[in-house]
């Protein structure tokens, strides 16, 4: 007999038969008795039989809403309301299902750029796992300092994602669920160091897990591994290995139709061949990532690859094309600081190069005070160099101001980087 027959003969939803039939969840038990009548069964031959915890079916249903926020986001959180109802008006708080429920509203506002009411969602999982004292085996507080650690760093607030990183790593248990969190926490962090110019931490990392087989069941994590190998050898100097790793990236991202990281791999190996001096086949790359940029999720990505193609325009006396590109790349830019102190910056290195001082001035003063507050210090020294330059020029009185400044980032604690500050930055992967 079809369900929707059942539901006639007995006068009970679809949705409670599915719960009686697959044993979700319990129902009341008159309902079940409609059920067993129809059927001729007897329900005291059921009621011995052994159940699993209510736990592990909250468990195993969250992991089905996980699945579904990634498809249809609001069928999903409409999924998880349901569940809630059901289980309060059941049997009251449960612990677990607030726990979970909270996880994926985080990753709802994540996925919606509610950055703040990510953040707070993600605080109160920890909150709950910790003050329960249930087992962590669960592994959502380490997955929940992930998620902080994404979300600061998409906000270019680099130092609060590292230490998120680290209490993540220090939250992990080897022996519980989601164990490829801690892949993902170490992976973002190598993300975020080679952002900050940190070369040789993140390459250490990079290398560390390179063999490490164990990611490649998340294959966005292994891409992301690609992409910042890639990233880092470009910024030695390091330019063919450079192209062969993003190329071995391109060709998985293509096959595997993430458009997010085929993008990237793109944008990387168009610089590769810009910074070997072979314009035009960097020129080739760029224009096809941009091609995806109605596609991938971040639009402020696709700035980067306008300020390249800006270059080499530039290069070749093209002003008013590399004009237009840069200002698309301004536009593009706005919603996240660090592409924009970068835009910045590409815009008055491009009328320094003019000789429109006053214009180069604006530009580069604003993306040293932006890079300053990110402690960005190779963009700063960048910005400083050319900002003292056009001040001497001009006979400005900001010249010393500039002249003290240098003095301070040349003489503070940095690691490598320089040149590396216009490659494309990579983005996190989700959970």
């Amino acid at each position: 007999m079809h369900q929707d027959d059942v539901s006639i003969e007995t006068g009970i939803s679809s949705s409670h038969l599915y719960n009686i039939e697959k044993g979700y969840f319990r129902v009341d038990r008159d309902k079940v008795q409609k059920v067993c009548d129809l059927f001729k069964l007897h329900l005291e031959n059921f009621l011995s039989e052994e159940v699993a915890p209510i736990e592990l079916d909250i468990s195993q249903y969250i992991k089905l809403i996980e699945w579904e926020l990634t498809q249809n986001p609001s069928k999903a959180m409409e999924h998880l309301r349901q569940i809630e109802s059901q289980q309060v008006h059941l049997f009251g708080k449960n612990t677990n299902l607030e726990m979970y429920a909270t996880h994926i509203r985080a990753k709802h506002a994540k996925m919606n750029e509610q950055y703040d009411l990510a953040i707070k969602y993600y605080n109160a999982v920890i909150k709950i796992a910790t003050e329960s004292g249930k087992s962590l085996h669960h592994n959502l507080v380490s997955s929940s300092y992930y998620g902080i650690s994404q979300v600061l760093h998409r906000q270019n607030r680099l130092l609060q994602a590292i230490q998120a990183i680290h209490r993540g790593i220090d939250a992990f248990r080897t022996e519980g669920e989601r164990v490829y969190t801690y892949m993902l926490l170490r992976i973002n962090q190598a993300s975020i160091l080679e952002k900050m110019d940190r070369d040789n931490e993140a390459l250490n990392l990079i290398e560390k897990y390179w063999d490490d087989r164990s990611y490649l069941e998340f294959s966005d994590a292994r891409l992301n591994l690609y992409q910042i190998r890639s990233e880092i050898l470009i910024k030695q100097e390091r330019f063919q290995e450079a192209v062969e790793i993003a190329k071995i990236g391109f060709d998985l991202a293509r096959l595997e139709k993430n458009v997010d990281r085929t993008f990237e791999f793109l944008s990387s190996i168009g610089y590769a061949f810009a910074r070997l001096g072979n314009l035009q086949v960097a020129k080739v790359y760029f224009e096809e990532a941009n091609r995806l940029q109605s596609k991938i999720r971040r639009k402020v990505l696709a700035s980067t690859t306008y300020i390249q193609l800006a270059k080499i325009y530039l290069q070749q006396g093209q002003f008013e094309d590399a004009k237009q590109h840069l200002e698309i790349a301004l536009t593009l830019s706005k919603s996240d600081d660090y592409y924009h102190a970068k835009t910045l910056t590409a815009m008055g290195e491009a009328h320094y190069h003019q000789k429109k001082m006053e214009s180069a001035l604006q530009y580069l003063d604003s993306a040293r005070r932006i890079a300053t507050r990110l402690n960005l210090d190779n963009m700063v020294r960048y910005t400083l160099t050319l900002l003292l330059d056009i001040s001497h020029h001009l006979k400005m009185s900001i010249h010393e101001e500039y002249l003290e400044l240098f003095r301070s980032i040349f003489i503070k604690s940095t690691t490598q980087g320089g040149i590396g500050m216009f490659g494309f930055v990579n983005d996190p992967p989700d959970d």
